[in-house]
């Protein structure tokens, strides 16, 4: 597992990208899952503006890796792509959208059927993940066990007011759900390829409390990337101010 200081990780990342993109979408597709919130913001700014420089956008497909359901029970449904909370939306506004505005490509999204979600079994060429407010990533929360995969996950109260906060510059005001989608630690122990991303203040203990683990804490669900199993396919990037 590599860690490197940056100053900012937008451009890192984004050549990251587009590297392996030209790899894969040479032999097919190239499957990327990526975070939704204000953290990756820099990253997707800095794809749009050189995206005429990737190979293949029409042999991408954007993994979504978490998304809001309505409904406090069973039957759930995804919450619709203009609902201020949605996943999917934001996914759309800040990078999907802004890329087909600028090359004409139209990038398709993946994501599981509700009723069959423990089975979805798409293989993530490019996992970005940023550390949530309690260690958690996309949608995995605290004490989620390790033999987990795509599932259906109880979110924390402190968890959807961390998103939703007065500042947040990604859903302040949104109404998250209780319930919601989410990939799981098998995901990311099978993904290719798995980029940590770290920024501000804020963060500075979390950055701490992960580089202290050696092994998974199902307490702290990021400090999966500390499994053997793929420790050597990780590399954490943070910024100055982490550190600072």
């Amino acid at each position: 597992m590599k860690k490197r200081i940056v100053s900012s990780f937008a451009e890192p990342i984004g050549n990251i990208w587009k590297n392996l993109q030209a790899q894969y979408t040479k032999g097919g597709l190239f499957f990327v899952a990526a975070p939704l919130s204000s953290t990756p913001l820099p990253i997707y700014e800095w794809i749009v503006e050189h995206a005429t420089e990737f190979e293949n956008w029409d042999k991408v497909r954007f993994v979504l890796m978490d998304e809001m359901f309505e409904g406090e029970k069973p039957p759930f449904n995804y919450v619709s792509n203009s609902d201020s909370a949605s996943y999917e939306g934001f996914a759309k506004k800040y990078l999907l959208e802004p890329i087909k505005n600028k090359i004409g490509t139209d990038i398709k999204i993946i994501k599981p059927e509700i009723s069959d979600i423990e089975n979805f079994d798409t293989e993530i060429d490019l996992l970005i993940l940023a550390v949530g407010a309690k260690g958690n990533y996309a949608n995995v929360m605290p004490g989620t066990p390790e033999k987990m995969g795509w599932h259906i996950a109880h979110l924390t109260e402190e968890f959807r007011q961390s998103h939703t906060e007065k500042g947040s510059q990604s859903y302040e005001g949104a109404n998250f759900r209780e319930y919601g989608m989410s990939l799981g630690h098998q995901q990311v122990l099978n993904a290719k390829n798995v980029l940590i991303i770290i920024s501000g203040e804020k963060k500075r203990e979390l950055a701490k409390e992960l580089m202290s683990y050696d092994s998974f804490n199902p307490e702290f669900p990021l400090s999966i990337i500390c499994e053997p199993k793929i420790k050597d396919r990780v590399e954490i990037y943070i910024t100055n101010d982490v550190i600072a």
